[in-house]
């Protein structure tokens, strides 16, 4: 079988020194390959001193990350320094090698709370699976699932549970019902017309109407999440169920600081076409604030390959 093909982009920031330790983990257990990347950013650097300079840094850090790599047990399959777009570059290699994650630290060298620049970039242009990495590799032990019964999310629920399984880490799937959704108010249609009624008014539903829609959004909201803790028994994984009511990004950030979680396991895009063209408006504002690891499943990627064997 052909092995996955994992990419590591490194900066020589301390994220970016995390993230090789991430995907060598990785890389260890799924049996895959490792190639990492380093760019010098030709926007940054123009004089072809410097450039040349900054080649041979790379070079030399490169061989930093290979030793980092053999300490977790694992041999790079290739290291290279290459000159031009961050983001281009290692979006071209990811198709070169047609990898199945993208591994690289959430800031990089801004140390900021946000996401990087060049993080956010490939986030939203990048065919594969991506993990964004925040702190140290020292193994998963509380994996919390988001989901919202899209495709994606199904898919970022496999994936996620199999990280769980092979780390023996503590799971949560979390299904956030948004209020946006219960609309409390209905306009008149043309066959709602009289009595008073007419074409074009916005009415307000009654609290008792409103009530039986929102205990109807939390119902369907637990089978969703519950379809997940199915899936997590029948590979043996203990999972709790977590349903709230609101805006899905804040709740979703809110309780992986009370869960302590130290992985975010999330599909790439929702159920709305909006988001589907945006990627998706919660996972990106996941990703982007959360205060650990996230991983951005993209379920065309894993309709791609062959499923791992979980024996």
């Amino acid at each position: 079988m052909v092995r996955f093909q994992y990419l590591v982009a490194v900066d020589g920031s301390s994220q970016s020194e995390a993230a090789i330790g991430h995907a060598a983990r990785f890389t260890a257990i799924y049996g895959a390959e490792l190639t990492a990347i380093h760019v010098v950013d030709s926007r940054v650097y123009k004089d072809p001193d410097i450039i040349e300079g900054m080649e041979t840094a790379g070079e030399r850090y490169l061989e930093r990350i290979e030793e980092i790599a053999k300490g977790h047990g694992i041999t790079l399959k290739s290291a290279k320094v290459v000159i031009g777009s961050p983001f281009e570059e290692i979006l071209d290699e990811a198709s070169r090698i047609d990898a199945s994650v993208i591994f690289m630290g959430a800031t990089g060298v801004s140390h900021s709370a946000h996401i990087g620049t060049i993080a956010s970039r490939v986030l939203r242009s990048c065919e594969c699976h991506l993990m964004l990495v925040r702190g140290g590799a020292e193994g998963y032990k509380n994996v919390l699932i988001a989901t919202d019964g899209s495709m994606d999310a199904e898919y970022a629920a496999q994936s996620g549970l199999s990280i769980a399984r092979r780390f023996d880490a503590k799971v949560s799937v979390c299904y956030v019902a948004d209020r946006m959704r219960l609309d409390e108010t209905r306009v008149v249609t043309a066959g709602g017309v009289g009595a008073g009624r007419h074409y074009g008014d916005v009415l307000k539903l009654p609290k008792s109407a409103v009530k039986k829609l929102r205990e109807r959004m939390l119902d369907e909201s637990t089978k969703i999440a519950d379809r997940v803790r199915k899936i997590a028994d029948s590979k043996g994984v203990e999972a709790e169920i977590i349903v709230r009511e609101g805006k899905p990004a804040p709740e979703i950030l809110k309780i992986t600081r009370e869960e302590g979680n130290d992985l975010v396991v999330i599909g790439s895009t929702g159920k709305g076409m909006i988001s589907k063209l945006l990627v998706g408006s919660v996972s990106e504002k996941v990703a982007s604030t959360a205060p650990c690891s996230v991983i951005i499943v993209r379920g065309t990627r894993m309709e791609r390959v062959v499923p791992v064997d979980e024996n």
